[in-house]
């Protein structure tokens, strides 16, 4: 069988190692020269511990993350309103861990052996059908594949050919992200909520930290805060996370926070995966997570099912219930912090061990 995987994310070097598990060789093709991201990071719950064990990689990415055994949530004076033993509660599944993401991007690439890469290389036309998928790329060359795979992120090209009529949608929130020295001491999945804005600070290695904030914004204002300064804009906020915004640097990451929400991932013999398919809002930490179980799915689909059409319509089955509910998950919580900061803390104090449970129990069960 001949399969194109477009895109040189953790997606699609995920959906490589999978193939190839599977005894298959899959060509893949990357835009960019290199993908070799800096300055973001990467918390992986239980699931994605597990989905990492699937791919015979989990060791690899033990030996170079930190373990993150709890989750903390405050409010933005430092008071602490819920805490959870995530160690405990992934216990059967997989562990919790947090790693640079291009760390985890160069296990996944390196633990390729048959994979075909081209790097430089862009889709430019796609033909799908039945039988087959004819492509053509940005170095002038085409090739006809039994299967394209979508890999290619939030603003997929491979989605855009097959379903033009859909496009990412703004979920209100605007986002800086960089990785620096963890001077405070964070040691576990560490959050502050104030009103409309969210700081969140996450070990990824014995002496760095991956910070994430966030703040409720019509999307036409974004460039206003684009170059705003972090600690003014949080300026109300106070330790142990304040000060870890002083530290922001050139490598922080601005954007805004979409989701694509999707009936269906595949036509003819087309289909998307990861943040292509159903990128939501970072509220489950669950983007590398469902890429990794997406791509052991669509491998194990394949490998099972003598026709594309079949393992396509099974691979949909098998995942869609389980992303809706992700991305059902993901707009609740992001509800939850818009309100009123007594009603939130309120909540957060009496069930937010509760509401992590609720949340994450379905993702306990195999995918």
């Amino acid at each position: 069988m001949r399969i194109l995987i477009v895109g040189g994310g953790i997606a699609g070097f995920a959906m490589a190692r999978a193939l190839e598990r599977q005894g298959l060789e899959p060509d893949l093709i990357e835009r960019r020269q290199d993908e070799t991201p800096g300055g973001m990071g990467f918390y992986l719950p239980g699931n994605a511990g597990r989905a990492l064990e699937q791919l015979g990689l989990l060791e690899s990415v033990r030996a170079v993350a930190a373990v993150i055994n709890t989750q903390r949530i405050m409010d933005q004076r430092g008071r602490m309103l819920t805490v959870t033993d995530t160690q405990d509660f992934w216990r059967d599944c997989g562990p919790c861990l947090s790693l640079p993401r291009n760390t985890l991007h160069a296990i996944l690439r390196g633990a390729l052996e048959r994979t075909r890469a081209r790097f430089g290389v862009s889709i430019t036309g796609m033909t799908p059908s039945a039988e087959a998928c004819e492509v053509a790329f940005s170095d002038d060359t085409t090739a006809t594949y039994d299967l394209v795979i979508g890999a290619d992120g939030i603003d997929s090209t491979v989605r855009r050919m097959i379903f033009p009529a859909v496009q990412p949608s703004y979920v209100g929130n605007v986002c800086w992200r960089f990785i620096t020295h963890n001077s405070p001491g964070i040691d576990g999945w560490t959050a502050m909520l104030g009103k409309g804005r969210t700081l969140l600070a996450i070990p990824v290695s014995r002496e760095q930290v991956y910070v994430y904030a966030d703040m409720a914004l019509a999307e036409a204002d974004a460039d206003r805060v684009r170059h705003a300064s972090l600690e003014s804009l949080f300026a109300d906020f106070a330790e142990p996370l304040l000060p870890l915004l002083a530290q922001a640097g050139q490598d922080t990451h601005f954007g805004s926070i979409q989701q694509v929400v999707m009936q269906d991932w595949h036509r003819g013999r087309a289909v998307l995966i990861g943040d292509a398919a159903h990128a939501s809002s970072p509220s489950m930490a669950e983007g590398a997570g469902m890429a990794l179980e997406d791509a052991l799915a669509l491998a194990e689909a394949l490998a099972a099912h003598q026709d594309v059409a079949s393992a396509l319509q099974s691979y949909s089955a098998r995942r869609k219930p389980r992303v809706d509910w992700v991305q059902k998950q993901c707009v609740a919580r992001d509800k939850m912090r818009t309100l009123p900061t007594p009603a939130r803390n309120v909540i957060l104090r009496w069930l937010g061990d509760r509401l992590y449970k609720r949340s994450y129990t379905p993702l306990l069960a195999s995918l």
